[in-house]
Parts: C-alpha cells; structure tokens; sequence
C-alpha cells in the first residue's frame, strides 16, 4: 500500500432527504431519495510515522477531541465516545481490508445539525472512507466505498437498508432497490420545489426502525401490504418525478404520509407541519425518513413558496434551507506533502 504524497486531505459529503419508501425500503423494498447541498467535511491528516493513534475532534456532536490507540478499533472495543463511533467502525473496517499501519488526526464540521435526521452518520462514513482511501492510494469506486460502508455503518447499528449511504456517496437524485443485487440508478430529475422543515423534536432512526419491526410481527400480513402498497408509490413516484409532474408527485407524498401514519411512525409535530404546508397549498407533505420528529418535506408552487414557508413557522417548523440534487461525496482539497 502506497501512501499518497498529500499528508493531508479535505473530504466533504452532502445529506440526504427521503423522498418516498419510508420503512419500506428496509424489508428489501426500493425508495427515491436525494441528496441535499448542505454538506459535512472531513479533514484527515496523516500521523507522524511510528505514531499508531488516532484523534478525533468533532465539535458539532459534542466531541472535543478523544485519543485511542488504533489497536482499541481494531480489537472492537466500545467507541471512545457516542459521537466518534462511526469514524472508528470505519477505521476498523479499512484496516480489515487495506491494513493501517499508520495513526491519523480527523476533524469534522457539519453544514447541518445532527439533530435534524439528514444523515449526518452515512456522511461522515462516505468522508472516512474517501479520505482513508485518497491518503493511502487506495482506488475505491463508489460501489466498493458503498459496500465497505455498509459494513461500518452495520458494526454500530445492526441493521440499515443503506438508501442514505447510497445518496451520500452518489449524490444526485437516486432510485434505490434494497434487495438482492441492490441496485443505485441515478436519475435524471429536474430540480425539485421543496421546503424542509424542522419539527424541533430529534428522533433516533434505530428506535423506529425498531418499533416497525415489533408491529410487523404482531401484524404480519396487513404490514407487509403496506410495503407493497409503499413499493408501488416509488414506482409511480419515479415516473413523476422524471416528468416533473409535481402535482402528481405531491399527491404521491400525500399517500405515503398516510402509510407512515399506519406505521405508527408519524407523531403531532409531524403531522402539525404536514397539515399546515397542505392547508398553505403545497402539492403535497409528508415526513421525511423513520419518523418521530426530524423533519417533513413539502413539495411547492414556487409561487406559493414564502406562504408555505411562513405556514409552517407559524405551525412550530424550523425552515430548514436546503437545495436537492446535491453532488455526491468529493474531494475538497488536498494538504501539503510529507
């Protein structure tokens, strides 16, 4: 393994926003999803040689700075704090694959809370893996750094469909299949009309991701149809989406927030802001990703864009501003040589 003459290198990587397929998508479903342009960076610098440590700083999620031995990822132990444990599940995920001889210093900043449900976690795991692979020269296409993912991101969540890994490393706007071969088809959408909104209330996708599975098998048969039922909108989803048919599209979000309903998933913040940007006249609302607070999506008349803004401040949202379509992850910049 060749170490690349940069010691040090600026990574960046944009969130998410589900579109439609909530919960779906995990029980080997397909969703639609797109990446937005509010990013997080990664900057990485090379150890002194002989120094087998790792720092990691990364404010925005309360980490001020931790210091291990590699040795402590490698051997699976507890990560050293909440905040760092998908920078560590990915370190030790590299050296399983490439080997890492060699400690490393990694700070992050985020456009975008954590606290806001966009997908702060595949992001940092796409800008580890960019980074790891661009300092030590290793050629990593996105369909290996999406695999390698997976595996760091299910080291510390034992379960995930990968939909958000996906975005954050394609970028764009993304069909998304969940099943065996999974399958990323970027599409060539037009640029989508939405406001995002903050309902104030941070969920923890794992909780939900939970909460369906423990319905599903008290109710097999009729959840399993709203999966199908769910499967069905993204088909008709894409092929508005595609034509920019937002009318079509919004009614679409209509009928899967009612699904997340029947989940069990929305919540009354959710469906406060979900109501209120209908009310204000968007094509149509719904909540975006596992539910229980983060945020709702409301699809929009420009023209009607500053009412339904307003509508949903006045309903307790935080507008959270965004654009979609957003490039996938990247190399930023590049340090000075070792």
């Amino acid at each position: 393994m060749g170490i690349h003459p940069s010691h040090s290198v600026t990574v960046s990587a944009p969130g998410k926003l589900m579109l439609l397929g909530e919960h779906a998508v995990v029980h080997r479903r397909t969703c639609l999803v797109t990446a937005m342009d509010s990013r997080l960076t990664l900057r990485l610098t090379l150890a002194p040689r002989g120094d087998r440590t790792f720092t990691i700083r990364a404010p925005d999620v309360g980490v001020e700075q931790v210091q291990a031995p590699l040795t402590a990822v490698f051997a699976g132990e507890q990560a050293q704090a909440y905040g760092t444990r998908f920078i560590e599940s990915t370190l030790a995920v590299f050296h399983e694959h490439f080997g890492l001889a060699r400690g490393v210093r990694i700070e992050t900043h985020s456009d975008f809370s954590s606290r806001l449900g966009l997908g702060s976690s595949s992001a940092t795991v796409a800008c580890t893996l960019a980074a790891l692979a661009h300092s030590f020269a290793i050629n990593l296409d996105p369909q290996a750094m999406f695999e390698l993912g997976l595996q760091a991101i299910f080291r510390v969540q034992r379960t995930g469909s990968g939909f958000d890994l996906a975005s954050t490393i394609y970028g764009g706007t993304l069909f998304y299949a969940n099943h065996a071969p999974r399958r990323v088809v970027p599409l060539n959408a037009p640029d989508l009309p939405l406001v995002v909104a903050y309902t104030g209330v941070k969920a923890d996708t794992t909780t939900y991701v939970n909460q369906v599975n423990a319905r599903l098998a008290r109710w097999s048969s009729a959840m399993h149809s709203i999966f199908e039922a769910t499967d069905r909108l993204v088909a008709e989803g894409r092929r508005a989406l595609e034509g920019a048919d937002w009318p079509r599209l919004g009614e679409l979000m209509d009928m899967q927030h009612g699904l997340a309903h029947a989940l069990g998933v929305d919540t009354p913040e959710t469906a406060a802001l979900v109501f209120a940007a209908r009310a204000a006249g968007a094509y149509g609302a719904k909540l975006s990703g596992a539910g229980g607070g983060d945020c709702i999506i409301a699809l929009v008349p420009e023209d009607r864009r500053a009412t339904i803004e307003a509508a949903l401040e006045a309903a307790g949202g935080q507008i959270v501003r965004v654009a979609p379509n957003a490039p996938g992850v990247r190399i930023d910049a590049r340090g000075s040589r070792t």
